[in-house]
């Protein structure tokens, strides 16, 4: 989420991205270039607009019991307004509060039965079978600012944190700082992870070697940058969303960039489902209070696709 201009904002009023194992392989550069056959976005739908989503972040698919959990909730920072709300697989609402009283929350990644979340200040473990909390793991570092979750294929779980250019791991049962920088994990954000790479979107596009924890810097142009949501296309490459500018971008393996869309209206933290390659992303427009869901269907061809 764009933690970054809502803590800008916060100050001068006095304080005031199932696709759970996010996946694939990278390299240093990138080039602003078309591939022979790029994604691009075939057709849309929106869901819930105007239906008592709020500010809405992120949204997750969980496979096994085939819906959708978005998060919701007003400005960033300790409270009481945040939400999860789960939605059917046809884009029906199920419940709009099914879990309440959180904070603000961002960020989702999912394990089994549990829903991990980002909320602020804390990662909240939720029971998918019935919505209920079961574990809570506070910051390690006040106002970390705690914003998007990652699991690893063998169950490790990372959480980046945009106030303290840091990503968090879980390790014998509390949060502790795994890696910091305060410019190349600038305003860390989404997480993508696979075998030994985290990606870690932020103001920069950066892996970092899970043994190692050596950090290598994506070399964009001054026009890709900022990053929010990131998920993998399920062949090698990824989709990115950006704070900034609100773009919807596709990165191949060969780290080709194509911008799908741009928007007035934001794009927040994306889930993919690689057998329909339909793209799901939370959308809103703050000024005019309407937020909603895109589902955009992806597909392929030799030329870019204008939007």
């Amino acid at each position: 989420m764009n933690i970054k201009v809502i803590s800008i904002v916060l100050i001068l009023l006095l304080f005031g991205c199932v696709n759970q194992k996010k996946s694939t392989d990278f390299k240093k550069t990138s080039k602003d270039i078309s591939n022979k056959e790029n994604w691009h976005i075939s057709s849309k739908n929106e869901w819930l607009i105007n239906d008592g989503l709020s500010n809405v972040e992120s949204i997750i698919y969980d496979q096994k019991n085939q819906v959708f959990y978005t998060s919701s909730g007003l400005g960033y920072g300790l409270g009481t307004s945040g939400f999860l709300s789960k939605i059917s697989k046809n884009g029906n609402l199920e419940e709009l509060k099914w879990v309440k009283n959180l904070n603000r929350p961002t960020g989702m990644a999912i394990q089994d039965s549990l829903l991990y979340v980002a909320d602020v200040n804390s990662l909240v473990v939720i029971n998918t079978r019935n919505g209920e909390i079961i574990e809570k793991y506070v910051e390690p570092i006040a106002n970390s600012g705690l914003n998007d979750v990652a699991i690893s294929e063998n169950g490790e779980i990372y959480v980046s944190s945009s106030f303290k250019h840091s990503v968090l791991k879980l390790e014998n049962g509390k949060l502790t700082v795994w890696v910091k920088d305060e410019e190349k994990l600038k305003w860390a954000n989404g997480l993508l992870i696979k075998n030994k790479q985290l990606l870690v979107a932020g103001l920069n596009l950066c892996t970092i070697h899970t043994n190692s924890k050596e950090i290598s810097v994506f070399e964009l142009n001054e026009r890709t940058k900022d990053f929010d949501g990131i998920v993998s296309d399920a062949e090698g490459g990824f989709f990115l969303t950006t704070v900034e500018n609100s773009m919807l971008l596709h990165i191949d393996e060969q780290n080709n960039i194509t911008r799908l869309k741009k928007s007035t209206n934001y794009f927040g933290d994306i889930d993919f489902i690689p057998e329909t390659k339909e793209l799901y992303i939370p959308r809103g427009n703050q000024e005019n209070n309407e937020f909603y869901i895109s589902v955009f269907k992806m597909g392929k061809s030799s030329s870019k696709n204008k939007n």
